[in-house]
């Protein structure tokens, strides 16, 4: 999976805040770390990587409370 780093500019078209972004990408992370760790395949930073992409590309929502 090949992912261009987004801009600030990118990220903040998704939420008002980076911090947001951030807890958003870590939560996701853990998520599909948790589905995926006795996958044999498995690496933290491709997790990481994903969890961008997924909120990147809207299948993820960040919801401000």
């Amino acid at each position: 999976m090949d992912l261009i780093t987004p801009s600030t500019k990118e990220i903040m078209q998704i939420s008002q805040s980076k911090y947001a972004v951030v807890v958003a990408v870590a939560k996701q992370a853990r998520v599909l770390s948790e589905n995926r760790r006795n996958d044999e395949n498995y690496r933290l930073s491709s997790m990481v990587t994903e969890a961008l992409e997924d909120i990147l590309s809207s299948r993820i929502l960040i919801v401000n409370k």
